[in-house]
């Protein structure tokens, strides 16, 4: 049976970067590694989000005005309060063959797998989406963790969400940033998750997963 390790952070931490040396690093190694980007692929819920988007902000590009498209988005979400519990019920059958594909299934064939961004990401998304508190969050991942396997090793890969801006085009807003950062260090402190400091060269943070995977071995 393979391992499994995670990876999670904002966007512009250095999940991708890190995973794909780590990777390389196993390979070199002998061991069968594969990258995945673990969290949620729109499928079954797609309609719902397209639905959603065009209901309460299609006026409001978030990379034009992303305080005014985020308003508008939590106004919207309180007022269809009521299909939250289908909404992540849908998430959730949507998300669970492909936990199959991608994690499942080559853990069963001895793979090594690093996932960048997992369940917790997607709980975590979910949350902010429905405007709920970092405690709900919690809840949710400890129901998830009951359907998915635990990681073996889980990392919580951090940056000052300033220099994770400075690395990105893509990101529509700070606040964007700042907003999930202090979600994500919930979750860590509740997991007790160890730190991973992104600011620093890919080499060391390689070293010390490696470490602790040889450990696991040992």
């Amino acid at each position: 049976m393979g391992r499994i390790i995670s990876l999670m952070g904002i966007d512009g931490c250095g999940k991708s970067s890190l995973a794909l040396a780590l990777q390389k690093e196993f390979e070199r190694n002998g061991q069968k590694t594969v990258v995945t980007w673990a969290t949620l692929q729109p499928v079954l819920i797609k309609p719902f989000i397209i639905i959603a988007k065009y209901m309460m902000v299609r006026k409001h590009d978030k990379f034009d005005d992303y305080k005014t498209h985020i308003t508008a988005k939590k106004k919207g979400m309180n007022k269809f309060a009521f299909a939250h519990g289908i909404y992540f019920l849908v998430m959730f059958i949507d998300y669970l063959p492909q936990v199959f594909y991608k994690v499942v299934l080559p853990r069963m064939f001895g793979r090594t797998i690093i996932c960048d961004r997992y369940f917790h990401d997607l709980m975590l998304d979910y949350t902010i989406t429905t405007n709920a508190k970092p405690n709900k969050m919690l809840e949710l991942i400890n129901f998830s963790a009951r359907f998915f396997p635990k990681p073996d090793l889980h990392y919580f890969v951090t940056v000052p969400p300033e220099v994770s801006f400075s690395r990105k085009n893509d990101i529509p807003s700070l606040e964007y940033l700042k907003e999930r950062n202090s979600f994500y260090e919930a979750m860590a402190n509740d997991l007790n998750l160890p730190i991973l400091n992104g600011t620093l060269p890919w080499e060391e943070n390689c070293l010390r997963i490696i470490n602790d995977f040889e450990k696991l071995k040992g």
